[in-house]
């Protein structure tokens, strides 16, 4: 597939950075030419300086024979004028970063109107992320598929768990489970487990179950954390805005911190249910003052990762339920996971999923299309599907679809009609149904690529 990726910047060279791994042929155009001589040095890509914004840079960037376009410059104008003449030289599929919130409130219009198959937001999107967290603060991490019947959810096994030494089949017998694990790390380490795969200390599980499920079995592990009810937010970015929106509209109270007083008076305005405190964040008077002990979560988004994680650092060690840290750059997100900040957030790359999720979905005219992708791990993905017309597999039991699977493909649930069927031997694949596989196969389109 051919795509071109205006704008270098940080959501631009991850994008590239996931996209060239799938063998796509990548043109990223930038008018800064330090930034498109570091992705082309870097990546398997070419580059092209100049305004995106130019009918003669896109057909130089063979724009008119592009499969996919994304512009994600830090300008929402300039990302939709490019879409719309990206659309108009002949890409097939075109994708607008837009962030303003008067704009992507108006997204469905806009895309309509102009023509741009998507728009995306990603402070929008990372804001959903960190609410779904706060909500089942339990987990390091949790998506949801099936249009929220089944969620995945990401534990850190610790010392005290009372499933360290047990096997899968132990744990579902001694807790009368209802949920699946789909995955497990250790160290460096993924495993696809079966039922002998015995958990040890500092594993990471993922498991899988309607969201009830879950909570149980959490219950049972007594690691089970009520949803936060008070929320201290640092940092009155874009992001900021969009959760505390999120967070008001399910009860939670919410509590900004920020330090710029032109931004407070905008927040003040924008956010009237919310408290607006003028300080700065990294200030240990003002947190305390602030009673930052008594909340249930602390989110750090400032604009700097260092902030960030010195303020979560805090935060734990004032025994706050659930911390979540915003890091932008990757060297640092795995090394605070050492310090024990163990949910971390990035919005370039939950947006850069979400795109690649767009363009997986959109690689196949076969019906069997990527419906959700969520990135579990550098090394494995979770994927689902619809069962189509055009999937030969149908009414087979999985104990005889079995020694078909491709190697490490494990099926984790199928939504039937609303109701959530967690797989076992005698099980099928019906048409309509909605599948969730976890794989460490790379590119998997369509659902038929699963079988042999």
């Amino acid at each position: 597939m051919k795509l071109v990726i205006v704008g270098a910047g940080k959501v631009g060279e991850t994008l590239v950075a996931k996209l060239t791994k799938e063998n796509h042929d990548i043109i990223v155009v930038d008018e800064d030419p330090k930034a498109v001589d570091t992705v082309v040095n870097r990546y398997d890509a070419r580059g092209i300086v100049g305004n995106g914004g130019e009918r003669s840079i896109l057909l130089n960037a063979e724009c008119d024979t592009a499969d996919f376009f994304v512009a994600c410059t830090s300008r929402d104008e300039l990302n939709l004028l490019c879409c719309v003449l990206a659309k108009k030289l002949g890409a097939k599929h075109t994708m607008a970063r837009v962030r303003d919130p008067e704009y992507f409130n108006e997204r469905d219009t806009l895309g309509e109107e102009l023509e741009v198959d998507m728009l995306f937001n990603p402070e929008y999107r990372i804001a959903v992320e960190i609410a779904q967290l706060l909500r089942f603060p339990s987990a390091i991490n949790i998506e949801t598929f099936a249009g929220g019947k089944i969620a995945m959810i990401e534990l850190r096994i610790t010392e005290k768990n009372p499933i360290v030494g047990k096997s899968l089949v132990e744990i579902a017998q001694t807790y009368d489970s209802k949920v699946l694990f789909c995955m497990v790390t250790r160290g460096d380490s993924v495993f696809i487990p079966r039922g002998d795969f015995v958990i040890k200390e500092k594993d990471t599980v993922y498991i899988a179950a309607p969201q009830t499920d879950i909570t149980n079995f959490c219950k049972k592990l007594h690691v089970f954390k009520q949803k936060a009810k008070s929320v201290f937010i640092i940092g009155g970015g874009k992001i900021a805005y969009y959760l505390a929106q999120e967070l008001i509209d399910f009860g939670v109270d919410v509590k900004i911190i920020e330090q710029d007083e032109k931004r407070c008076v905008e927040l003040s305005e924008e956010l009237p249910r919310a408290t607006i405190i003028l300080g700065d964040g990294t200030d240990q008077e003002v947190l305390d003052e602030e009673n930052l002990k008594s909340c249930d979560g602390c989110v750090t988004l400032t604009g700097m990762d260092e902030e960030n994680v010195i303020i979560s650092l805090y935060a734990l060690s004032q025994k706050v339920g659930k911390v979540i840290t915003k890091v932008d750059r990757t060297s640092i997100g795995k090394m605070v996971k050492q310090l024990g900040l163990d949910t971390v957030v990035s919005p370039r790359n939950v947006v850069a999923n979400q795109l690649i999720r767009y363009v997986r979905a959109n690689q196949t005219n076969e019906g069997e299309g990527i419906n959700a992708l969520y990135r579990v791990h550098d090394k494995a993905e979770a994927l689902e599907f619809t069962v189509s017309d055009t999937f030969k597999h149908t009414g087979i039991p999985l104990k005889e679809l079995n020694a078909k699977l491709r190697q490490n493909v494990l099926i984790c649930g199928i939504v039937r009609n609303n109701l959530v069927i967690i797989p076992n031997g005698d099980t099928t694949f019906e048409k309509g149904d909605k599948v969730l596989i976890v794989t460490t196969a790379k590119k998997i389109t369509n659902l038929s690529q699963i079988v042999k």
